[in-house]
């Protein structure tokens, strides 16, 4: 069979040469080696990001054990001192330290009286000292004159709004006079 075109020249089909044809054959061929290359490059890339990341998973999952047993360690010493850190802030980090009660009631303490209890109590609103001892009567006056003399010493060492409640009882031993007493200084 025959064919012809009826076209106009300008309208037909070029017919194309062999040339050309190779041409783009060469061309895909090309690209689509290139695209090999490049998938080959990515996945190259890929496979040592992977290792990368396994790494770097690896390694985090080591330093997770290790900050969960740093935080367990820092529970646990917190815990532990929690008692100490209580005591030194009541009885030695406050403004009124007990260190210098107790240096105050040493050092004013007449040789007539002597004491046989004392207590400090710490607490958030309202702190304690408690004394219990007994005078006997001295040179210098009355043993009561004595512990007032002591007690009023004693106070001006306290911060401004201590009070103080003061009880005696007087017994006779021996024929001797005793005075007992017990005061009680409160301040905030």
């Amino acid at each position: 069979m025959i064919s012809i075109n009826l076209l106009p020249p300008e309208y037909r089909k070029a017919k194309g040469s062999h040339y050309s044809v190779l041409r783009n054959k060469r061309l895909l061929n090309g690209i689509g080696a290139g695209f090999l290359i490049l998938t080959f490059i990515f996945y190259l890339q890929y496979q040592w990001e992977s290792a990368s990341f396994q790494e770097l998973r690896t390694q985090w999952t080591t330093l997770e054990r290790e900050v969960q047993r740093v935080t367990q360690l820092k529970t646990k010493i917190e815990q532990g001192a929690k008692g100490e850190s209580d005591f030194l802030q009541r009885y030695v980090g406050s403004s009124f330290p007990t260190t210098t009660i107790l240096s105050s009631i040493n050092v004013l303490l007449p040789p007539s009286i002597w004491l046989i209890e004392l207590k400090v109590t710490r607490r958030a609103h309202e702190n304690t000292l408690l004394l219990k001892g007994l005078s006997l009567p001295s040179q210098r006056g009355v043993s009561i004159q004595d512990i007032e003399r002591y007690l009023s010493g004693l106070k001006e060492k306290f911060p401004t709004r201590a009070e103080i409640i003061l009880t005696t009882s007087r017994q006779l031993k021996e024929n001797r006079e005793l005075t007992l007493f017990t005061a009680v200084f409160k301040w905030t």
